[in-house]
């Protein structure tokens, strides 16, 4: 048989259906994945291991006192907010990351956190010398952090919007609203008395072991309503606004009142998030990015984000408990994680703009 050059010899051509079926298995093989490790995950925050029969009698009611007390009082609780948690960090990053178009402008990054911790602070240092805050009842800490969410995502918008929104000008201006936001925390702290510095201090941490039902429900209704609007929103805007401002406009949408109202949603669900657990970091960063390479999609996907969010919460919590002498706050375990893989997608956007200039 004759030998021909190798680089005359025609290669396979993949179809466009056969890339999109292997597309399709590829994200069906991500959900499987995902859901296989947040059900083992979550077994393991509620102490049930694998029998069966204990789910369904915890289920039913008909498990033994100590049981339902471990469950629903004691583990219940923590494995809620862990993915109430994740599932709003995940969207919150997921939203700002694909209107922005840049992988930095995450909540924790551009100061929005920082503002809902602001606000959840006040609420909880200030509930004894702010008498309208005591009406509110359990709405106090989940409205205070949205209010500060949303005031420090004013503030980042007012002053980076010159004309038209600038991803890199707003990070810039985030980074410096986040400073400002941190140092009214240290001053509300300072000012706090015992036993209310305690328990911002714990909570400051990122931790799940101060979550209530009373805190989880106002919260996660917040959650999971933004949650349904971003997921209406999103299915009509996000993918328009991804092929450009010029193209969006062409095809009919406002992009400004887009992309506001889009960053406008994922503040409040950021807020809401802060409110439970706390400002847990890099959970609103890596969630997103870690979903659009699992998945392998042009941009990142408020779905995929949000369930890949919990997990990671879930994973958080269970190593902070195995992993370690002593007990870690989740905080401190997605700060560890997350500070290197911020690393490594630093890297990457260098070699990136290195190989493509």
């Amino acid at each position: 048989m004759p030998r021909g050059n190798p680089d005359t010899v025609p290669r396979p051509v993949i179809l466009p259906s056969a890339l999109g079926r292997t597309r399709h298995w590829r994200r069906l093989a991500c959900w499987v994945v995902l859901s296989v490790a947040g059900v083992l995950l979550l077994a393991h925050a509620l102490g049930l291991g694998a029998d069966v029969r204990l789910w369904l009698a915890v289920a039913d009611g008909s498990a033994d006192e100590g049981t339902l007390f471990l469950v629903r009082d004691l583990r219940g609780p923590r494995a809620a907010a862990a993915i109430l948690v994740g599932v709003g960090f995940g969207l919150a990053g997921a939203i700002t990351q694909a209107v922005l178009r840049n992988v930095l402008a995450s909540p924790d990054i551009i100061g929005v956190t920082a503002g809902a911790s602001l606000g959840a602070v006040a609420s909880i240092v200030g509930a004894t010398m702010i008498p309208a805050m005591g009406p509110l009842g359990p709405w106090r800490l989940p409205i205070a952090a949205a209010a500060g969410a949303l005031l420090a995502g004013l503030l980042v918008l007012t002053f980076s919007f010159q004309g038209q929104l600038s991803s890199f000008r707003l990070v810039l201006v985030g980074l410096g609203v986040n400073a400002g936001l941190g140092a009214g925390v240290s001053w509300l702290l300072l000012r706090a008395d015992l036993p209310d510095l305690n328990s911002a201090l714990v909570w400051l941490t990122g931790s799940l072991s101060l979550a209530t039902w009373t805190v989880i429900a106002p919260a996660g209704s917040m959650i999971l309503a933004g949650g349904i609007i971003a997921t209406v929103l999103c299915t009509r805007w996000l993918g328009v606004l991804q092929l450009g401002d010029e193209v969006a406009r062409s095809l009919g949408v406002r992009v400004q009142a887009a992309s506001l109202g889009l960053l406008g949603v994922s503040v409040l669900i950021a807020g809401a998030a802060v409110a439970i657990a706390g400002p847990v970091g890099f959970i609103a960063f890596v969630a997103p990015q870690a979903a659009q390479r699992l998945f392998g999609a042009t941009h990142p996907e408020p779905g995929p984000a949000a369930v890949t969010g919990a997990v990671l919460m879930l994973a958080a919590g269970w190593l902070g408990k195995t992993l370690f002498p002593v007990a870690l706050p989740v905080g401190l375990v997605t700060s560890m994680a997350g500070a290197p893989f911020l690393a490594w997608v630093l890297l990457s956007m260098s070699r990136k703009a290195r190989s493509g200039s």
